[in-house]
This record gives structure tokens, C-alpha cells and sequence, in this order.
């Protein structure tokens, strides 16, 4: 099982390149809210960095439905929190964007956790799903994102691109938890799961989760298009990923009787520690913005 613990760094690393690009991409002086449909698709369309990005963030997703099918979601996606420091570095030398003290021990503590995630013997601990409580969690997700737009909207003086980056993460965190649930009930029905055997594709393809999941995964890759327009990617990208987590972490116990270990408890809340260093050191560096 420790190789799907290293692809998982692998695709943090994917993801982190995949925001950079994105980020470089759109680094436009216009509001891509003010586009219509059309204008947005040409402008999206000739914009060979961001394409990059979303290609390779597409081969990041497909490497995870395999990873998570096999380890236990609160193991795959504490490891994904690696690329906050891939977003930093790159965001550093690429976007030029300032790093300090206080986020270097952000990254140094991440790092710490990541090394505790990784001498776990037992990465796999809880496979079945409480669709109940995957129900729950959908709807507060909603309400959630209802609530937060709304904000958004009233509210012109905030730093509208946190809120959406906010609204990203819930949606992407359910996209984890239904990713997980799809897997399991495709393993339930035919035996297994993986992405290299058709009748596993085939199924994965047909279930009531799955469209869930799409659904929620699109709207969540609107909101962080409208995130990556404005707005530094080592602020927005930590607050989605934190907020991501959080949904997922809770998932991992609550949806899939996931059993938390003390090391494996202490190397989350190791991670989750250098995440907010990492967040609320940054926020303090950049000015706030207005729509």
C-alpha cells in the first residue's frame, strides 16, 4: 500500500502545477464574471497555460480514483495537503509571490505530518458507506453554498474570491466523499474496483453516485475558475484545500467508519497546523481586494 501513498504526493504535485498554470493563465486585467458565455469560451479556449493545467489536473483526477479506491480517504487526502507546499514554491518563482518566515515554518510543519501519514502501517481501516450520513452531507453542502454566494453578492466589500474559494473546497470535499462512495459500491456489486478493468469502468459509469459527484464537481471547477481570476494562489489555493479537507477528514469518519489511530490522528492535525500557519501568515502579506 505505500506506493499509493507516494502517487498521492505524486498528484499533489500535479495539482499544485495545474493551479500555477491556471493561475498564469488568467492573470488578465478583466473580470472573467463580465464575459458572456461566448467570449469566455474564446478566451478560455486560446489560452494554451490554462488548457495545460486543466489537462493535467485531469490526469491527477484519474490517478486518484484509483488511489482512493484502495487507501482510506482521511490517509489519500491528508497526503494531498503536500501540494500547498508545491503551490508555494512554484507561486514563488513562477508568480512571484512573496514567501516569509512564518510560511517556510507553515511548510516545515506540513511536511512533519506528512512523515508521521507515511509511517502509518495500516493505511486502510473502514470501507463501508453510511449513505445516510452521505445524504446529510450533501445537503449541508448546499445550504452551505447557497449561503456563501448569496454573501458574495450582498456583501461587494469582501474579498469575494476567499468565499468562492470557500464554496470550491465543500464542493470538491463532497466530490471526494462521493469518489469514495462510487468506488464502494462498484467493489460491493461486481467484486473489486479498478480503473484498468472495463466492468469496473462500466459500473462506476452507471451508478447514482457517480452523477453526484460530476454535478458537483463541475460546479465546484466554476468556482475556481472565478477564484483563480483574482486573487493569490498561495492564499486561495490553502483556504480551498483546508476547507476541502475538513469535508473529506469528516467523511472518513462519519460516512466511512474510519478508525483514527493516535498516529494517525496527530499526523493530521500535524498537517492541518502547518495549513493554517501557512494561511493566516499569508493573508497577512497581501492586501485585501475589492469587486
Amino acid at each position: 500500500m505505500i506506493i499509493y501513498s507516494f502517487l498521492a504526493l505524486a498528484c499533489s504535485l500535479l495539482y499544485s502545477v495545474s493551479a500555477v498554470l491556471c493561475k498564469y493563465g488568467l492573470q488578465h486585467n478583466i473580470d472573467i464574471r463580465s464575459l458572456s458565455m461566448s467570449r469566455l469560451a474564446q478566451f478560455l479556449i486560446h489560452n494554451k497555460w490554462w488548457i495545460i493545467g486543466v489537462l493535467l489536473s485531469g490526469i491527477a483526477n484519474v490517478a486518484m480514483i484509483e488511489i482512493q479506491a484502495q487507501l482510506d480517504v482521511s490517509i489519500v487526502y491528508s497526503l494531498l495537503n503536500f501540494s500547498y507546499i508545491f503551490v508555494l514554491v512554484l507561486g514563488h518563482y513562477f508568480l512571484n509571490e512573496h514567501l516569509s518566515r512564518d510560511q517556510w515554518l507553515g511548510v516545515g510543519t506540513v511536511v512533519l505530518g506528512t512523515l508521521m501519514i507515511l509511517g502509518i502501517e495500516n493505511p486502510v481501516t473502514g470501507q463501508d458507506t453510511n449513505f445516510g450520513n452521505l445524504m446529510v452531507l450533501t445537503a449541508g453542502a448546499v445550504i452551505a453554498v447557497g449561503a456563501l454566494i448569496s454573501i458574495a453578492y450582498q456583501y461587494k466589500k469582501l474579498n469575494y474570491e476567499i468565499l468562492y474559494a470557500i464554496c470550491t473546497g465543500i464542493c470538491f470535499g463532497c466530490v471526494e466523499a462521493y469518489l469514495k462512495a462510487s468506488t464502494n459500491l462498484v467493489a460491493s456489486e461486481i467484486g473489486d474496483f479498478s480503473i484498468f478493468s472495463l466492468d469496473s469502468i462500466s459500473c462506476f459509469l452507471t451508478i447514482w453516485p457517480f452523477f453526484v459527484m460530476f454535478a458537483f464537481g463541475a460546479i465546484g471547477w466554476v468556482f475556481l475558475q472565478i477564484t483563480y481570476s483574482h486573487g493569490n494562489v498561495s492564499v486561495t489555493i490553502p483556504v480551498v484545500a483546508v476547507t476541502q479537507r475538513i469535508v473529506s477528514m469528516s467523511s472518513g469518519y462519519f460516512i466511512f467508519s474510519e478508525y483514527f489511530t493516535f498516529m494517525r490522528g496527530l499526523g493530521i492535525l500535524t498537517i492541518m497546523l502547518g495549513v493554517f500557519i501557512l494561511i493566516f501568515s499569508t493573508i497577512d502579506l497581501d492586501e485585501p481586494t475589492t469587486v
